[in-house]
Order: C-alpha cells, then structure tokens, then sequence
C-alpha cells in the first residue's frame, strides 16, 4: 500500500494519515508524517477484523471496518503494527519550501511560482536513506537506501512538460 511517502500537515483536516481499506493486509510503512498540531486523531486505521473479509455491497457495511484513531506516531504503530520504520519530519527536510497552514486564508488562496519552491531534500535530513526499495519506482537511489519522498538526493530533478 503506502512506502515512501512524505505526508505534512498544513491543517485542511485533523489526521495526516486516514486509511479505510477493505483488507486487512494491506499495509504502510517507511513513511514520514507531520502531524497537524493539537488534533485528537493524527492518524486513523480502518480495516475489517483480521481473517474476516468486509463485505461492501449490503446495508449496513459501512460497521463492516473496525476504526481505530491514534493521536501520535508511536501510538498508531503499537496499535496496528503499520509505519514502524516511519518516521516525524518536519518542512524543515526541503531545501526550500515554507509550511502551507490552511487556516491562514490571506496566503492560502495565493498564486505562487514553482522556482520559489524546492523540494529537494536537504542532504543528512531525516528522511535521506530510509526508504525503502521499489521496484521500477526507485531504481538508480543513492546511498544505503532509497530516500523516503519523490527526489532523491543526489540525483537530477525530473523534468515535466515542454522541453
């Protein structure tokens, strides 16, 4: 399901981290999440019981899942056993990207330029070498292991659009 993903909060929604699925072996990890600050539920797990299959189709099934919210990192994985090679960043990890706060409406409905942005991560930032490898997805990373998010360090940015 879900690997090297960088998830950042910037308050739209209480969770950083919401799944319902339909299985219950799906899973995540080698993830890195910034909560959003004083929510209750950073992170939410619904999934059928274990060996039970969720039907979807009668009325009902929406109890079908079992939902499960944590309000920390630590709590999620001891709760479900998800993300235990995940890891707390914050925006701080880019070479340039300001944080985006959803309830600051003056910048929210701002028009920025993509050159004022850099994605790229900050070489020895936390989440440089502890992704993990995908096949066809990180072929061709740089270090002990992929990095965690879409650019690795080390390598040129890809290019979109008209050249």
């Amino acid at each position: 399901m879900g690997r090297n993903n960088l998830l950042l909060g910037q308050n739209a929604a209480p969770a950083i981290f919401n799944v319902a699925t339909m299985t219950n072996y799906s899973s995540s990890d080698y993830n890195a999440f910034r909560p959003n600050a004083g929510v209750d539920a950073s992170f939410v797990w619904a999934a059928p019981a274990p060996f039970m299959q969720a039907d979807m189709t009668g009325p009902g099934h929406e109890t079908a899942l079992q939902k499960h919210e944590f309000r920390t990192l630590a709590d999620y994985v001891k709760g479900t056993g998800q993300d235990q090679h995940s890891l707390l960043v914050d925006y701080d990890v880019f070479e340039n990207v300001r944080r985006l706060d959803a309830r600051d409406t003056a910048n929210l409905q701002k028009l920025y330029r993509a050159d004022e942005f850099d994605f790229r991560l900050k070489p020895g930032s936390a989440p440089v070498d502890r992704g993990v490898m995908l096949p066809t997805v990180t072929d061709g990373f740089t270090g002990r292991a992929p990095d965690i998010g879409a650019l690795e360090v080390g390598q040129p940015a890809p290019h979109y659009g008209p050249r």
